[in-house]
């Protein structure tokens, strides 16, 4: 995977992974420098055992592997900026009306922007 697109064989892959998960979520991503970004997001599904735990109690794991990303809309802003990507997550709520005074739209191949706002 040298051009950021996977593979049929990668993607066919994914499928048959019993580990690999589905989940809805939502990230921050931060430029930071040398070609890497730092992001930060969440996920809530309606079980009471988010399948990322893959079963664990315990309260933090550190995961190694990849992000599968499809973007439902992407928002580009400096309404943030200063927060820091820790003080992002607590924030607990998402003003995209604001987001988008400061910034705008940057990808939204479903027209779901336009829905949420509005």
């Amino acid at each position: 995977m040298n051009d950021f697109r996977p593979t049929d064989a990668a993607l066919a892959g994914l499928r048959l992974d019993p580990h690999a998960r589905h989940v809805p979520a939502w990230m921050y991503v931060q430029r930071v420098g040398d070609g890497t970004v730092s992001f930060v997001g969440s996920s809530r599904v309606s079980t009471p055992a988010h399948p990322l735990h893959y079963g664990s109690t315990r309260t933090h794991q550190f995961v190694v592997g990849e992000l599968v990303v499809r973007p439902h809309f992407v928002v580009g802003t400096d309404a943030l900026r200063g927060q820091g990507l820790g003080g992002i997550a607590a924030q607990g709520s998402h003003d995209l009306v604001r987001y988008l005074r400061c910034g705008g739209g940057i990808l939204d191949p479903y027209g779901k922007l336009h829905n949420w706002i509005y």
